[in-house]
């Protein structure tokens, strides 16, 4: 079992990085303003819905793999 959430762990981790990803290229193929993809963590930039939806999402994803991480190191902390 901690192998399995070992895994989904690490798998939700890395799609909530390519959705985060995937929001930033998309906005910067559209606008044409890559310096605002640099900006775009502390300072809002004009984004589509599905861009904001894909990053939001995105976000998401990660909080809930830091969690599941805490939850793991809280009841196995030999694994």
């Amino acid at each position: 079992m901690v192998v399995t959430l070992f895994w989904l762990e690490k798998a939700i981790l890395i799609l909530g990085i390519l959705l985060i990803l995937m929001s930033m290229i998309r906005y910067g193929r559209r606008s044409q303003d890559w310096r605002g993809v640099a900006t775009m963590f502390f300072k809002r930039i004009p984004m589509t819905i599905e861009e904001y939806r894909r990053y939001r999402f995105g976000v998401a994803l990660i909080v809930v793999a830091v969690l599941l991480r805490i939850v793991i190191l809280t009841l196995w902390p030999t694994a």
